[in-house]
């Protein structure tokens, strides 16, 4: 009886999800940091799950793999609602656990080590590069002082912390292939100074520094905008994704009714019974907005005489740009897209400056700088009083999920062309792809000349995984033909790596 019993256990055993690499477990592991863009969070959790030991998924091919050994990958999460990183609820601070073991030996010097991955998403995708040009030195003001991640993961076990009690079991497709990984919601943080390295709590023993992350557009970009002194090649080096990502313009309630009238689809904008009214997930109820009147909103010289009347309202209506921080990559599409800046700087002449924040026409125009998407979506949600509009620019990884004050808001055609309700496209990217819709840039991958070999393997071997179509099969992004596969969520037109460049194919 007891031997049967022990053959059960044993049996139990075997079929039990895997079991984590606990916070106690973690001792001597090799502790990396990246940072950067939000949109590919998810794709480069994903990426990373694919060196761990034990994991199962599917390569670029369609072939299914399994890592040698048993998974003792878990992560850890700021937000104490989300179920994995990059989804709603997760935070923007967040860390992976595990044992890297590959079956093909892709992970170079961090083949058979534990490592802790820590992964920031805050103030804007330039914070790719941001702690290595803290520490060259560079003293441009838009450089933040300091950046947080979540504390060090030897830690979080003890009492009071995210971890000190069961983990929770979370299903994760990796690929196409579900595994089972726990995680831990309600992590706390520690703030790091970028340019010491120093961390408000001296016991925290994690990186001191990112070793570089993702970028929505590339460094030249940042650096023209930014007017940053230091040189790409004196911090590091970036390589193209090979990832689109789309844009579009939001905007709110008020506006989209506006905007409906504009093109016929509505009579009035109040709710009067007209099939179209309060409509705005049917494509034949979306209306549009003519890039040059975007162009006129975000162009600095234009700011004086801005109202409502622009898009057909009062004259003595108010119109809130909810721009983004200069430091954000959805800020430098912004630019890029509809005031042609940088890329006419110089003798062309061509670029437009960006409004900045303040009060202009007699406050008939307000311009904000958020510091995320949470904050464009408060000031549409918000924009609803007597004729007011509101308007801004989001990545297309975003969905509105309306409820009485939030949400209310919804992204409308640009030049014609719908961004997100083309027939069948719950990935908001079809028309990206077949090459209608041009407001998307390509996804840089920059690694920090001060990266350790640990941290250099790591980037290299993400960014190999990054090239799968499943990893990024979310939604707003696609891979480019750069990328060398084939899929339903592979583009026939791509930047080669230049935001400035024309879509070729």
């Amino acid at each position: 009886m007891k031997l049967n019993q022990i053959a059960l256990a044993v049996a139990a055993m075997a079929a039990a999800p895997a079991f984590a690499l606990t916070p106690g477990q973690v001792g001597g592991a090799t502790s990396l940091w990246i940072t950067g863009a939000s949109a590919p969070t998810n794709s480069v959790f994903l990426g990373a799950m694919t060196l761990c030991q034990g994991m199962k998924y599917k390569d670029a091919a369609g072939v299914e793999r399994t890592n040698p050994g048993s998974i003792d990958a878990h992560f850890y999460l700021e937000g104490t609602s989300g179920v994995e990183p990059g989804k709603s609820g997760a935070g923007d601070r967040i860390a992976y656990a595990c044992t890297v073991r590959t079956f093909d030996g892709r992970a170079g010097v961090l083949e058979n080590t534990k490592l802790v991955l820590y992964h920031t998403v805050e103030g804007g995708s330039f914070n790719a590069y941001t702690p290595a040009l803290a520490l060259a030195g560079d003293t441009n003001a838009n450089i933040p002082a300091t950046l947080r991640r979540i504390e060090e993961v030897a830690d979080l076990g003890g009492t009071g912390k995210c971890a000190a009690g069961v983990a929770t079991d979370t299903t994760v497709s990796v690929s196409g292939v579900n595994n089972v990984i726990p995680r831990y919601n309600g992590c706390s943080l520690t703030v790091v100074t970028l340019a010491t390295g120093a961390k408000d709590r001296a016991t925290d023993a994690g990186p001191v520094t990112s070793i570089g992350g993702y970028s929505d557009t590339e460094f030249l970009i940042n650096k023209l905008n930014l007017g940053v002194a230091t040189d790409l090649s004196s911090i590091g080096s970036e390589v193209n994704t090979n990832i689109g990502q789309g844009f579009g313009v939001a905007v709110s309630y008020p506006l989209y009714a506006q905007l409906q009238k504009n093109d016929g689809l509505i009579n009035t904008v109040a709710n009067d019974g007209e099939p179209c009214d309060g409509n705005y997930t049917s494509p034949a109820c979306q209306p549009g907005l003519p890039a040059q009147v975007y162009s006129t909103v975000a162009w600095r010289d234009a700011a004086g005489s801005i109202d409502a009347s622009l898009f057909g309202g009062a004259v003595s209506g108010k119109v809130n740009l909810a721009r983004r921080a200069i430091t954000s990559g959805t800020q430098s599409a912004s630019n890029l897209r509809f005031l042609n800046t940088p890329c006419a700087t110089g003798d062309a002449a061509g670029a437009l400056a960006p409004t900045r924040a303040g009060s202009y026409n007699g406050g008939k125009f307000v311009v904000t700088e958020q510091s995320g998407t949470s904050g464009v979506k408060t000031v549409l949600n918000t924009a609803t009083g007597a004729g007011e509009f509101g308007l801004g620019i989001m990545s297309l990884e975003n969905t509105p999920a309306p409820t009485a004050t939030a949400d209310r808001w919804a992204f409308v055609k640009l030049n014609g062309i719908t961004p997100n309700l083309a027939a069948g496209d719950t990935f908001q990217r079809a028309e990206a792809i077949k090459g209608n819709y041009d407001f998307w840039y390509e996804l840089m991958a920059f690694t920090a000349a001060t990266a350790p070999q640990a941290g250099i393997d790591l980037l290299a071997s993400i960014n190999a995984s990054l090239a799968n179509p499943e990893l990024t099969n979310l939604k707003g992004l696609f891979l480019t033909p750069l990328a060398g596969v084939t899929g339903s969520n592979v583009s026939k037109g791509t930047r080669f790596g230049n935001s400035c460049q024309v879509i070729g194919q």
